[in-house]
């Protein structure tokens, strides 16, 4: 099981200015426009270390950057090992949730030790940008997602006395609309106690795969040239840790865009997987997104089609339980082939164009988790196709992870992206 301590954070001082105009989302997240205007709301917006712009020089630059702030007194590490407790509060579909976090050092581990669980497959790419500026800052400036089952309970009773006990130590409203709010718990024995039994949980990542992955990296590299003691930093990630109870855990689906005509004979292609049925939209453009989301959840096994014919909507619902037996890859399981990215991608894109994983690798399809903006997109794009998933389940992920099967790329999005700049993880004592 993996191990977790409290560590020494380095956190913004009030000299860096308001903490809603520091904060950032994870880098992976941050387009070209936001990251302008991060940067401009702050000299020391968290964006300058997670995302600096340039090449490789950028890893140095960085490293330097958050040394001239410590020493401008911008940033100042924690005297002692601290716990951080984190909440967030946001609006979904019309509804507030709250999330809670806890963000420790959590033992970054090999995923072949089962400690650590991961439900999606990741790129080479992004790991090589973050294990350079590892090594370059020797700081991890944004936490990776976990969550616990937290059997128990003590996870999210230890968040909830925290912050009945006493007001947050920094909040926040980021430019997104969400509020943050931060406490700082000196952990001593009592606390450790306290969270225990999360010793016997495993841990599963909701997001931050690469991240993750980097730190493992990161902890071997150094031990390949220096002698790292058990709880050395260099050997820890940094980690929101949440409850699988907890409500504000929102999982967005993440639909697809087809830039393809879909064939003239779709529903022979379908063959028996699926029952169509055409429905025609009521409301103007702007209720649009309310009606799909209104049909997709009235079935969990549904996928909204918009294109299969110009200008048409259809609901594909499955038929049976193993109409997609005879195409999905050996040895997986009928829970792994059920979760609608893999319908989708088995019993509807295959049999429609062929589309291959070599054909996804090379953006075949396109992505997005906001239906908004996939209904801009295929009112901009003739000759071209879409699908409104359902979300996968917490349940499913969990399931899934224990299992050892990883879900496909793209398969889940976690809502909302945690807060880079409440506090950073040094990794040197």
């Amino acid at each position: 099981m993996p191990q977790f301590l409290p560590f020494r954070g380095l956190r913004y001082t009030p000299a860096a200015g308001p903490l809603s105009d520091l904060l950032a989302p994870p880098y992976d997240v941050i387009t070209p426009a936001q990251q302008a205007a991060l940067a401009a709301r702050n000299p020391h917006n968290a964006v300058h270390l997670e995302l600096a712009g340039g090449g490789e020089e950028r890893y140095g630059r960085v490293a330097s950057l958050i040394t001239g702030w410590h020493e401008a007194a911008m940033v100042r590490r924690d005297e002692r090992p601290m716990l951080y407790v984190y909440e967030q509060e946001f609006v979904e579909e019309g509804h507030v949730f709250l999330r809670r976090a806890l963000i420790a050092a959590v033992e970054a581990q090999p995923w072949e030790t089962g400690a650590i669980k991961p439900h999606e497959f990741t790129m080479s790419g992004p790991k090589e940008d973050r294990l350079k500026l590892l090594q370059a800052s020797a700081i991890q400036f944004s936490p990776v997602f976990m969550i616990a089952r937290d059997r128990a309970g003590q996870l999210a009773a230890f968040i909830e006395a925290t912050i009945a006990g006493q007001p947050p130590h920094g909040q926040a409203q980021t430019i997104d609309g969400e509020h943050h709010r931060f406490w700082a718990v000196e952990a001593g024995s009592l606390e450790m106690r306290q969270l225990a039994p999360l010793l016997a949980e495993s841990f599963y990542i909701a997001d931050g795969h690469h991240r993750y992955e980097t730190a493992v990296n990161y902890r071997d590299w150094r031990a390949s040239r220096e002698e790292l003691p058990r709880d050395h930093p260099a050997r820890f990630a940094m980690a929101a840790i949440v409850s699988a109870s907890n409500p504000g855990l929102v999982i967005r689906p993440i639909h697809r865009m087809v830039p393809r005509r879909a064939p003239h004979d779709w529903q022979e292609r379908l063959g028996g997987a699926f029952e169509s049925t055409h429905v025609k939209l009521i409301g103007d453009a702007a209720e649009s997104a309310a009606e799909l989301a209104t049909l997709l959840s009235a079935d969990p096994r549904s996928i909204v089609a918009l294109g299969l014919e110009p200008g048409q909507v259809h609901i594909l619902r499955r038929i049976g339980g193993s109409a997609l037996a005879g195409q999905v890859p050996e040895g997986r399981s009928s829970d792994w082939a059920d979760i609608a990215p893999n319908v989708l991608r088995y019993g509807v894109l295959e049999p429609l164009w062929g589309i291959s994983d070599d054909d996804l690798r090379a953006g075949a399809v396109e992505y997005s988790h906001d239906p908004h903006e996939v209904i801009e997109w295929i009112a901009g794009h003739t000759n071209s196709t879409a699908f409104l998933l359902n979300p996968v389940s917490i349940g499913s992920v969990m399931q899934l992870a224990d299992q050892g099967e990883r879900m496909p790329q793209k398969s889940t999005f976690f809502h909302p992206k945690l807060g880079t700049g409440l506090v950073f993880h040094p990794l040197d004592p």
